[in-house]
């Protein structure tokens, strides 16, 4: 009896088993799907197209794939080399469709599997054209290699014949380099083809330097070493990008590089008072780039050098707020640490000599805990700069890099904070501030010049020095009449910075010539013996050089193709709350909070000012009167009336609207959006379309970064506005975030999915990508909802040619 059960149990397991495996072997047609099995011996092929087909696995290699437009469509990654050897991943879409009768290389496809065995046939037709393309040609924008893709397509299409597929259709969707080998290999392109380094570059930044204060000093003996270094060096002026913000303008020195490439623009992140620092930089700065070649190199206080990018490079201390903890490497802090000089230890007498004040007063001012007091203000500038100064001293002797770059921000402090009181006493400042501040300019920048001269000292003949800011400051009798005190102040810049070098590789010139602000980087490259990327805009300053000249042996079309800055990892942070305080108090950003309070104040009420009311009458006056100096080009004047609307009429949000116009137009930027966004929070009648408007504003000016922004906060506002997710991708898009573009454009659809817009936009950077095969699929869907659309029709036909 046990006998028959255990053999009734095994026929019950074998039919469970015969069923299982038939059930397995059968395959339904689908017209989503195609589905098809290989004999894995003699390579037949069966198709599961218009009835169940039994394909038994142990005879049948079964594959199935995605049907689009007939055919099947799979997606995978190659790694091919370049002609010199270099790794490139190729990211590729193919369509295909299979023989009807057999395929040749079924036994290959059956040993080493789909994937496997894809990847190598692609992996073959696409070296041999790869493999004799220089790298630079593979990963340019504007490659042959990428262009030609009718070329690539045949080829892969012929090398796929031979195994059995009929390819309709290859896109390469994405070329990557492998970055280490590409730099190892310009490595050694350098090394082989290129002279060394012509000498050593320090870069001296002043912050807001500018010609005509630095000649009155020169001229009244206040500046001696510099005088004597424009006598045997030479000198330019430079022309700056706008608008003039710190730490776009330096990073745009440091990396030769527009603000759309290298991604900053703005003293914080984004909005959301997140510090600038080089996780937001985009392109390697100068530092990186000598590092990443063999040239070792310091930066002491410049913008977006912190936290540091390269282990090699030495790093001190961040702009604007000093953070005694910020250095690399660890063992460079003993060095620091002893030429610290905290701002505790600088009493009164060393700051007699750059104020007219008494101890009694200098102490009031000490205690006080006043961040934004000038005399409170000034002792921490001294302390950062004398700090920064020693340390970078100390740092250069420890390594002797080949690469120096450091920058005294204090400069600009100073002109902020103590301009107005600069000499001669002006008409309607106030005597008593007049007393106190009147020395401090000339001094302070008598000591930078001081300080200049301890560099003359130090640095080894060998040496290229250079001084430079990339704009300037409003002298005069234009300069202004107060301190910012929570109000911007990035107006008192103006257009051009100084530039003077002087040293090993400097031919002397008594004429000052222009240069653009993108000159520096190609100019430090050259001396280092390094070539300048093709994307670089500016020119090596050939006019103030001697024997250097431009790298040409060696072609780099970008400098991110080659290297990826890594941060290294730190502890050391900056407050953001003291960051923001000492901003404010130099006008580089807005005190929301006060200008608000004033307005209200100046109202006397916190109701809505009646169209009956005599402020009525003021706030209609200075409102219009606003719009008609805009219109006459007068924009300081309409900044001026418009905050006086403002004043009389808080509530009323197109004061507002106009006055973001208005500073827009003088380059205020950060301020426009700040006062932008205070109008629409004030109520305005169609929020979302003013938001457009003002994007479209920006966009007209070719500012698409700003329009992003502008749409960025509008999308936090009003989430699920379409237009603002539409508007957005098509800004991103124009700056080639593409990904990010694509991510908004799909949201705009899927809060609108029958916007032709929206679908069109998609298809057309999809096309930018050369996607082709997706461009079609969102074109077609827009052409089923209005088939009125002449010039996206002919675009469908013209990638139907292509593939």
């Amino acid at each position: 009896m046990p006998r028959h059960r255990f053999l009734l149990t095994l026929l019950i397991l074998a039919g469970l088993a015969a069923i299982l495996y038939v059930q397995i072997s059968l395959f339904v047609p689908s017209p989503r799907r195609m589905i098809f099995g290989v004999d894995k011996e003699s390579g037949r092929v069966r198709r599961a197209e218009q009835s169940i087909v039994f394909l038994p696995p142990h005879q049948y290699y079964r594959l199935n794939f995605d049907m689009r437009g007939g055919s099947a469509a799979h997606e995978g990654v190659v790694v091919v080399r370049s002609k010199e050897g270099v790794p490139v991943k190729l990211t590729y879409q193919l369509r295909f469709g299979v023989p009807d009768e057999r395929m040749p290389d079924a036994r290959r496809l059956v040993r080493e599997g789909w994937s496997a065995w894809i990847r190598a046939r692609v992996s073959e037709a696409v070296s041999a054209l790869s493999s004799q393309i220089p790298i630079e040609e593979l990963v340019s924008p504007s490659s042959q290699f990428a262009a030609r893709r009718d070329l690539v397509r045949r080829t892969v299409a012929a090398h796929l014949a031979r195994s059995g597929l009929d390819v309709s259709s290859f896109e390469l969707e994405q070329i990557e380099v492998d970055r280490d080998e590409m730099l190892r290999y310009k490595r050694a392109e350098l090394r082989r083809n290129a002279r060394g380094a012509a000498g050593r570059v320090a870069v001296l930044g002043l912050d807001g330097a500018d010609w005509e204060l630095i000649r009155e000093l020169i001229n009244d003996g206040r500046m001696p070493n510099l005088d004597a270094i424009l006598d045997a060096g030479t000198s330019g002026t430079v022309q700056p990008i706008q608008p003039t913000i710190a730490p776009l303008a330096w990073t745009t020195l440091a990396t030769g590089l527009s603000p759309d490439r290298h991604g900053v623009f703005d003293f914080t992140d984004g909005h959301a008072a997140a510090m600038i620092t080089s996780a937001v930089r985009k392109a390697p700065a100068l530092w990186d780039l000598a590092a990443a070649f063999g040239r070792p190199a310091e930066v002491v206080g410049w913008w977006t050098a912190w936290p540091p990018t390269h282990p090699s490079i030495t790093v001190f201390d961040t702009p604007v707020q000093h953070v005694p903890e910020a250095v690399h490497p660890a063992a460079a802090a003993a060095v620091v640490e002893t030429a610290a000089i905290p701002e505790a230890t600088i009493g009164f007498d060393q700051m007699s000599r750059f104020l007219n004040v008494t101890e009694a007063e200098f102490r009031r001012a000490v205690t006080s805990g006043d961040s934004a007091d000038p005399i409170v203000r000034l002792r921490a500038t001294l302390a950062k700069t004398w700090t920064d100064h020693r340390a970078a001293i100390a740092l250069f002797e420890r390594q002797k890099p080949m690469l120096t770059m450091v920058l005294y921000d204090g400069t600009d402090t100073v002109n902020h904070l103590f301009g107005p009181y600069h000499p001669p006493l002006r008409r309607g400042i106030p005597f008593e501030e007049y007393r106190k501040y009147w020395p401090t300019v000339a001094n302070y920048y008598a000591e930078i010049d001081r300080l200049i001269g301890e560099w003359v000292k130090v640095l080894p003949t060998d040496t290229t020095l250079m001084i430079v800011s990339p704009y300037g400051m409003t002298w005069g009798r234009e300069r202004p009449a107060a301190r910012p005190e929570g109000g911007s102040a990035l107006s008192e810049h103006r257009r051009n910075g100084i530039f003077v070098a002087f040293g090993n590789r400097v031919a002397k010139s008594g004429l000052r010539r222009p240069l653009s602000v993108y000159d520096l980087a190609p100019t430090v490259l050259a001396i280092l013996g390094l070539p300048q990327s093709m994307e670089m805009g500016g020119e090596v300053i050939e006019w103030a050089l001697s024997g250097v000249e431009a790298i040409e042996s060696v072609r780099i079309i970008s400098y991110s193709d080659v290297l990826v800055p890594r941060l290294v990892p730190v502890d050391a942070n900056r407050d953001p709350a003291t960051y923001l305080a000492i901003l404010r108090s130099l006008g580089h950003v807005v005190d929301r909070n006060r200008a608000t309070a004033m307005a209200m104040e100046s109202a006397g009420s916190l109701e809505e000012i009646g169209p009956d009311s005599a402020e009525w009458g003021e706030y209609a006056y200075y409102n219009n009167l606003g719009v008609q100096l805009q219109r006459q080009g007068k924009f300081r004047e309409a900044i001026d009336a418009l905050q006086r609307a403002i004043d009389r009429n808080p509530g009323r949000s197109t004061p507002y609207l106009n006055l973001a116009m208005a500073l827009a137009s003088e380059n205020h930027f950060t301020e426009a959006e700040d006062v932008f966004f205070m109008g629409i929070e004030s109520g305005v009648s169609d929020p979302v379309q003013a938001i457009l408007d003002f994007a479209a504003w920006h966009r007209k000016m070719g500012s698409h970064a700003r329009a992003s922004a502008i749409l960025a906060r509008g999308k936090e506002l009003f989430p699920a506005s379409a237009e603002i997710a539409a508007n957005l991708g098509t800004a991103l898009a124009a700056q080639m975030r593409y990904t990010d573009a694509v991510g908004e454009l799909e949201r705009a659809l899927a809060l609108q999915p029958s916007s032709t817009l929206v679908l069109n936009n998609l298809g057309q950077i999809y096309v930018r990508r050369q996607e082709l095969g997706r461009a079609l699929d969102y074109w077609n869907r827009s052409l089923a909802i209005d088939p009125a659309q002449p010039k996206i029709r002919e675009g469908v036909e013209a990638i139907r040619t292509r593939i």
